[in-house]
């Protein structure tokens, strides 16, 4: 998948978001916050994201000062982010907060799902639904994948373990694609993926687009069927920030 093309599809939508909005927009998806608030997170993030790429260095999130023109602030982050993107090379050196796959590639894919998933955040504070927000099947399948392989364990390593009790498979029914997750044998350790072909003792299914922001709690689980209490026990748990 072309990430950095779809990081700008996903920016593009959230900027237009933004523009239509009053700015003290309730953002269901995110208590407390505005969509003011929101587009100071996401642009701050893309801040900080570009930077981390252009120096190759750890750094924090810094606290940025938005512009009086919130919109021409996070349509200018948005632009420095994709530009120090194209200036690195994918395999190029470049830490990330997961600890893995530490090139330059990990960070279009994070920044791409970042934007989908404040853009439905925006979408939803406009009253406008997640439906408002076409997510595509590939980039909902890239999704789960990242919540799985990348969340999961970094959930896990700030306390919040997901509640993975057995081995239960997670199936796009709309794409074909499945995945298996279970506990590890450390029971201190993240949740670990396996081969989707063994046995699962319990299954969570939905469309891509379903599965992916229900994993995100941005769309309601109900949409999601869970056979199996271990399946039901994930929905239930920790999933993301």
């Amino acid at each position: 998948m072309d990430h950095l093309s779809r990081l700008g599809n996903a920016m593009t939508r959230m900027a237009s978001f933004v523009g239509k909005a009053e700015g003290d927009e309730v953002v269901p998806g995110c208590p407390g916050w505005t969509v003011n608030d929101l587009a100071i997170h996401l642009g701050t993030n893309h801040r900080w994201a570009a930077s981390i790429v252009l120096s190759g260095q750890r750094l924090s999130e810094p606290k940025v000062l938005a512009t009086e023109s919130l919109i021409d602030w996070y349509a200018g982050t948005a632009t420095a982010l994709l530009a120090a993107l194209q200036a690195v090379e994918p395999t190029e050196y470049t830490p990330n907060f997961s600890l893995m796959n530490e090139t330059a590639a990990f960070w279009p894919r994070r920044q791409m799902h970042e934007a989908t998933i404040h853009a439905v955040d925006a979408s939803q504070a406009l009253n406008l639904g997640y439906e408002a927000f076409i997510i595509d099947e590939d980039v909902s399948d890239d999704g789960i994948d990242e919540v799985l392989s990348v969340f999961f364990p970094r959930m896990t390593a700030r306390g919040h373990r997901p509640d993975v009790s057995a081995h239960v498979r997670i199936t796009a029914t709309d794409t074909g694609r499945s995945w298996l997750i279970a506990p590890s044998a450390d029971p201190d350790g993240p949740p670990i993926l396996l081969h989707p072909s063994l046995d699962a003792d319990a299954e969570l299914s939905g469309k891509a687009a379903d599965l992916y922001l229900g994993l995100w709690r941005r769309s309601p689980h109900d949409l999601l069927k869970a056979d199996g209490a271990a399946a039901d026990r994930i929905l239930a748990g920790p999933l993301t920030p």
